[in-house]
């Protein structure tokens, strides 16, 4: 068969279909590079390629099918790169297969890499076993505030800073400046934890791998215009009147309201504390509550004191609870506890059914309750006991076991008399 050669491109494109497979090489008049050369099947299709020797073997490396787009110019570079590896005395069939594992190492690794889905998830899934209440309200925030912005499937690695900007000013565009500093906050915890999973021994046989170099919201401020301290509370004629007139408030079912009496009557308690609270928990002979560690704020006991007023919503509530273990059932499933937004919903619809009574929200409850009481003499650290405060100097973290009772239980029936006057 005759040998064929070329100079040009369109020569290569001119050469001919012989029925059989054979190959072109380009004259260069240069020896020990390698050779550019196409590659002609016996139906015509033409493949660029590069042939060269080493060891004495006669090697090949396919570069590309010869068209518009790889002209031999394009075809021509990419031989010289294969010459220069020869001339270096390196195989460059063996580099670019090295080249190529790498390649598909580095895809591998990038597919491996979690996205914020999976971040999230794993960081609330964290807060869960950690004892920490509001991880599905976390996980439920950041779902509804990123998603809609940033796709569930986007690495966490590719997560820069710029698009959490952008999705904060969404955010406090709409008038939530506030609701921006919290998800602020949950981005901020949830890629802390992500730069120690991969480093972290409970985690090495995880899936995913996050890869993250840097916190990408830790350069953007919180909007301190927002965060202000809360002084708003009620009086102690306004706190009468929300006991009294709360069950008279259109779509708040007897539970919100047994709920809001039981968080006054105790001195301001946290609603899901209450809310999460099993009858077995409760001591008649007694008259005392005990908050679990599991479901305080702050993961230590709370004993406390039940006044007569307090006993008469836990007898209403035994009433209502059937079968359950929970003081406060949800209605549709008895074995749930009620819905820990209950009590806030139930106030907004007061102040829709009251809209000229002093505006409010759930946590001045508690406020007002120990503002009010300490009116009444009550000392700030039994106000923080009665309250489950966290006490952070060294006897009381370390030395005091006493539980304070017969004083908080004083302390609560000044302050039901209070409240009966």
């Amino acid at each position: 068969m005759a040998k064929f050669s070329f100079r040009t491109h369109d020569q290569v494109i001119r050469l001919p279909i012989t029925g059989k497979q054979y190959e072109a090489y380009r004259d260069t008049g240069k020896r020990g590079e390698g050779r550019l050369g196409v590659r002609v099947n016996p139906k015509g299709l033409k493949v660029w390629i590069y042939r060269f020797f080493f060891s004495g073997k006669r090697l090949f490396v396919n570069l590309g099918r010869v068209s518009d787009g790889m002209t031999m110019n394009a075809a021509q570079k990419e031989a010289d790169k294969l010459s220069d590896m020869l001339l270096r005395g390196q195989n460059p069939k063996e580099e670019l297969a090295a080249l190529e594992r790498v390649k598909q190492e580095e895809h591998r690794l990038k597919e491996q890499r979690g996205t914020i889905k999976q971040l999230f998830e794993a960081y609330t899934e964290q807060m869960r076993i950690d004892g920490k209440r509001t991880h599905q309200a976390v996980l439920a925030a950041l779902e509804k505030e990123i998603y809609p912005h940033i796709k569930p499937e986007t690495k966490a690695a590719d997560v820069d800073t710029q698009s959490l900007v952008e999705v904060l000013a969404k955010i406090i565009s709409r008038g939530a400046a506030t609701q921006s500093n919290r998800v602020r906050s949950y981005l901020m915890a949830a890629f802390n934890y992500g730069l120690q999973h991969d480093n972290n021994p409970a985690t090495i046989n995880a899936k995913a791998v996050f890869a993250l170099k840097f916190n990408p919201v830790s350069n953007i401020p919180k909007q301190k215009a927002a965060e202000r301290v809360g002084n708003n509370y009620l009086s102690l004629v306004e706190l009468k009147e929300i006991v009294e007139d709360f069950s008279q408030t259109p779509r708040v079912g007897v539970l919100p309201h047994l709920l809001l009496k039981l968080c006054v009557f105790t001195g301001g308690q946290r609603p899901y504390e209450l809310i999460s609270s099993k009858w077995s928990s409760v001591d008649y002979e007694n008259q005392t509550l005990l908050i679990p560690p599991e479901i305080s704020k702050n993961k230590t006991p709370h004993l406390l004191p039940l006044t007569k007023s307090a006993l008469g919503v836990l007898d209403e509530l035994r009433d209502l609870a059937g079968e359950s273990e929970y003081i406060f059932p949800k209605s549709n499933n008895p074995e749930e506890h009620l819905r820990t937004d209950s009590l806030s919903k139930a106030i907004s619809r007061y102040r829709d059914y009251k809209p000229d009574f002093n505006q409010f929200v759930a946590r001045d409850i508690r406020r007002t309750c120990k503002t009010l009481m300490g009116e009444l003499g009550i000392s700030k650290e039994l106000r923080d006991r009665i309250q489950n405060h966290a006490l952070n100097d060294v006897s009381s973290k370390h030395y005091d076991r006493y539980d304070y009772l017969p004083e908080k239980r004083h302390a609560l029936e000044s302050w039901e008399s209070c409240l009966s006057h």
